[in-house]
């Protein structure tokens, strides 16, 4: 028998090599992610049928959002009732017309975070894109409200937008509590990357042949 000793290097290649390919989506990193307004007693903006809130942030081509949540209080709304979250394209929503690419229902259940699971929504070409927290002509929301400012997340926003009726206004918009998030990363993949790490403990030893 003969003792070869494998570097690092070399058993990190061949994990790698042996891994499952995986999609550019499947990773646990937020999108955006604002954190948690600190007090719920200072200026609020207003979710009611005139009113929209709304971020922008990146997201590279192929990425899949999974998860949206608001940090949201009740205002004059009450447990069951609805509201609208949509994603759209593009760096502009003065525009009265924003492209919409996604729009899904939510629901507000209790104080603090609200938003929608397994959504599914890939755009496809890498850019900015804002998601919108809304009312529309189906939800029962009369007076959702999410505290500002969030500014200790660990991916903010690149803007943020709020309107009073008359369309889109980015101009003195404060940041609130909001979570993007991407597909997670499959069980396989995590066990593939556990056996990278157990095969760089053995690789200190040296290999029998």
């Amino acid at each position: 028998m003969k003792a070869i000793k494998l570097s690092h290097r070399s058993v990190l290649t061949l994990a790698l090599l042996a891994a499952p390919a995986l999609p550019l989506a499947a990773h646990a990193d937020a999108l955006l992610d604002s954190g948690v307004p600190p007090s719920t007693t200072g200026l609020q903006l207003a979710l009611d049928g005139n009113d929209y809130f709304a971020a922008e942030f990146n997201l590279a081509a192929g990425q899949t959002i999974n998860t949206v949540n608001a940090y949201l209080l009740a205002g004059l709304d009450a447990p069951g009732d609805t509201f609208t979250i949509a994603l759209y394209a593009g760096g502009d929503l003065t525009s009265r017309n924003p492209t919409q690419l996604y729009a899904a229902q939510a629901t507000y259940t209790a104080d603090g975070w609200n938003g929608l699971t397994n959504l599914g929504w890939t755009p496809g070409a890498a850019g900015l894109y804002w998601v919108a927290f809304e009312v529309g002509a189906s939800d029962s929301a009369i007076g959702l409200s999410a505290p500002t400012p969030a500014t200790a997340g660990t991916v903010p926003a690149v803007a943020y937008a709020f309107n009073a009726g008359s369309g889109y206004q980015t101009a003195g918009a404060t940041s609130f509590g909001v979570q993007v998030n991407p597909v997670p990363l499959p069980a396989t993949a995590w066990l593939a990357l556990s056996g990278v790490v157990g095969l760089l403990g053995l690789s200190r030893r040296r290999v029998a042949v």
